[in-house]
């Protein structure tokens, strides 16, 4: 077998002396390497000091790059002669991705046959499979944060854009993702939200963006998520997250509960801000005795009295925690868009603003209707703003005992968002037509 050492440019050789050696820690007894994975053509630099007493004079010791599959001599790639200096110690990589081997190679007389000394695995163009994802809980409520620990990440896996996602518990590779977070190097933390969906899920964790499959994936965490929204909700749900209508207060809760007046506030005051394109801030000092600030919407409901869209129950309650039924949404609502699109307008002066819209029909139970909410309900009902009911009723209020125990009446979380939804497209950016 003819010796094959590999002569390069003078260069080259110039430009690897200025290589900075890192630390090699993967191998062998024999032969020790930086890592296990390169890139296409880059330097592969090795340290065989723990083969130098195996080397003889008379021997023929050849250090090479074979496919992973590769079984004879001939199917060679690049290789460097082992010899007792140690002058030469690191070779370019294939310019192919995939698997391969470095192996030691011995030849010597009088035979001239290979001898097969070791072998070190090792990847063109993957990255490695590292890193560890944990969450903080094992259960949630649907939207509700979750929060994602991820530790031991590769500079490597972090330029292939790895990243944790949400799949459906046993979803293939490359199936339907709710949401992701790019993984920063070493260790950090991020935040997803728990799908709006109910079931079994995981945070999975792969070492590149580009592709999805059994080579990629590093790691799973189960978790499961209780209380989303109805079906029909769905898709309006996702899109008030969308549009930043969930007050953090909602995110995690059972959407399909009644809400009440300081979590409705809030809501309010979200959608105040996406069509006004201006922040809301607190009123100060706060008027209401029965509103403490332990109440997760207290400021949302002093930021919703301050902007003028809604008042107390008296002059110093607010009754937050009452629920409110469904005139009331379309009416603190319908004073949203006026204080966004009228000029002047505020709650003393309402009554002097008619609004112009073409009746709709009118509601079965039309005299349920409070005759202060019908010009709100019915401005909402004309822009398909809001929907009757299944049979065709608007449900304003309760008014028998059996419907207020039901919760007949009640706006649900997932109905009030629906609405701010429906608002933001179906009314943002239009002018009203008023008197």
């Amino acid at each position: 077998m003819k010796k094959r050492i590999l002569t390069l440019a003078l260069a080259l050789v110039l430009c690897l002396s200025l290589i900075p050696m890192t630390a090699l820690a993967y191998g062998n007894e024999y032969i020790q390497l930086e890592k296990s994975n390169f890139d296409p053509n880059e330097v592969i630099n090795f340290d065989y000091s723990g083969y130098l007493s195996q080397i003889k004079e008379e021997d023929y010791n050849v250090l090479a790059i074979f496919q992973k599959t590769a079984s004879g001599d001939y199917e060679r790639g690049e290789s460097r002669a082992l010899t007792l200096d140690e002058t030469t110690n690191w070779l370019i990589a294939p310019a192919e991705s995939g698997d391969y081997q470095l192996r030691i190679i011995r030849v010597g007389p009088p035979a001239y046959s290979d001898v097969l000394i070791s072998t070190i695995p090792f990847t063109i163009g993957k990255v490695a499979k590292d890193g560890m994802i944990s969450i903080d809980k094992t259960a949630y409520t649907a939207l509700a944060p979750i929060t994602v620990t991820v530790s031991g990440i590769t500079q490597q896996m972090v330029t292939a854009k790895a990243f944790a996602g949400i799949y459906e518990k046993g979803a293939k590779h490359g199936g339907d993702q709710h949401g992701y977070i790019y993984v920063e190097a070493g260790s950090s933390i991020g935040t997803l939200f728990a799908p709006n969906k109910n079931g079994d899920f995981e945070v999975r964790l792969y070492n590149t963006k580009d592709l999805y499959n059994d080579d990629t994936f590093v790691m799973s965490v189960p978790f499961t998520v209780s209380g989303a929204s109805s079906g029909w909700a769905t898709s309006e749900i996702e899109k008030s997250l969308e549009y930043g209508l969930i007050p953090d207060s909602l995110m995690g809760t059972d959407f399909t509960k009644p809400i009440t007046r300081a979590e409705f506030a809030a809501v309010s005051v979200k959608l105040y801000e996406n069509l006004s394109g201006e922040k809301a801030t607190p009123y100060s000092p706060n008027p209401f005795t029965d509103l403490p600030t332990s109440n997760a919407n207290y400021s949302e409901v002093l930021k919703a009295y301050n902007v003028g869209i809604t008042n107390g129950t008296s002059a110093t309650t607010f009754k937050p925690d009452n629920l409110l039924n469904r005139q009331e949404a379309a009416t603190m609502l319908t004073r949203v868009v006026k204080r966004c699109y009228i000029e002047g307008w505020t709650l003393d002066t309402d009554s002097q603003y008619t609004l112009n819209f073409t009746m709709p029909n009118q509601f079965p139970d039309d005299a349920k209707i409070s005759d202060w909410a019908k010009p709100s309900v019915y401005f909402m009902a004309a822009n398909k703003v809001i929907l009757g009911m299944g049979n065709g009723n608007f449900a304003p209020q309760n008014t028998t005992s059996a419907e207020e125990a039901s919760n007949y009446a009640n706006n649900t979380r997932e109905q009030a968002l629906a609405i701010a939804v429906r608002i933001v497209e179906n009314l943002k950016d239009k002018p009203l037509s008023y008197n």
